[in-house]
């Protein structure tokens, strides 16, 4: 399954099919059971060429099983509460999460625990978030993230995800508005890079008009796919009616003026 809009924007990357399946496609890569890693690194595979998988088992952190609709919220809220704000070490946390930290193996995640990520202000307005985060059906067994020109003719991906720069970005934020005119075609969400690209772009499948969602703003998210996909570029997560629309509506848009051309050159 070919791109219209790749070929258009002239996008290095291949965009990348969000898909469930029962099985893990033979060729796909996978954490192994019990690995920990980021969902961020093995989408960056998916963009390089390369189908990748992830299960139950080897989704590889709390926040991807979140992000990727296996779970629907973290088995100790209060916990990552913490995590995510200013940590445990001297902020007035429970004593359990302080003695969890301290009795954890050196490593960035004890780190994280002890003095916090710092993605918001307190652990307070983190709880807060995780109210805001949609809720969408489980997926079956495996999600797959296959490059899209690997997709089988009669496979429907759920979301397509595109690597986008600035300018790559401009061409679809007006191209998500091409045929909608509204002010909010295109949404920015917080959390992690997997919730971007995938939790709140399968949320979006279930509303009448379905918004674009970029991404790729989470700075943990960015250090994953820095080496790989660099330093400058976001995620536009594409719901599959609106990817259909994106493709038809290249033809004949600003894409094919001289004065894109001139941009993009």
């Amino acid at each position: 399954m070919q791109s219209r809009v790749r070929e258009a924007l002239g996008l290095r990357f291949e965009p990348v099919a969000v898909l469930f399946r029962n099985e893990r496609p033979n060729e796909a890569l996978a954490f192994a059971d019990g690995r920990r890693g980021c969902v961020m690194w093995l989408f960056a595979q998916a963009a390089l060429g390369k189908p990748v998988a992830l299960s139950r088992e080897t989704i590889g952190c709390q926040g991807g099983a979140v992000g990727l609709g296996f779970a629907a919220g973290f088995p100790d809220a209060e916990r990552h509460a913490y995590f995510l704000s200013v940590g445990v070490e001297e902020t007035g946390a429970p004593e359990r999460l302080v003695e969890q930290a301290r009795a954890m193996p050196a490593s960035p995640g004890k780190e994280h625990l002890l003095h916090g990520e710092r993605y918001w202000k307190d652990p307070v307005a983190a709880a807060a978030f995780f109210e805001m985060l949609p809720r969408v059906s489980a997926p079956p067994a495996w999600v797959v993230l296959m490059p899209l020109s690997a997709v089988p003719d009669d496979e429907e991906p759920a979301v397509v995800v595109f690597v986008a720069n600035a300018l790559q970005l401009a061409g679809m934020v007006q191209l998500a508005h091409y045929r909608h005119p509204t002010v909010d075609g295109v949404i920015v969400p917080p959390g992690a890079g997997c919730m971007q690209f995938h939790l709140w772009a399968a949320a979006e499948n279930e509303r009448e008009f379905p918004r674009v969602v970029v991404g790729l703003t989470d700075p943990t998210a960015r250090l994953a796919v820095k080496k790989t996909l660099g330093a400058d570029v976001l995620t536009v997560a594409v719901p599959w009616r609106r990817f259909l629309e994106f493709e038809e509506d290249v033809a004949g848009s600003f894409l094919e003026t001289g004065e894109w051309r001139e941009l993009a050159t």
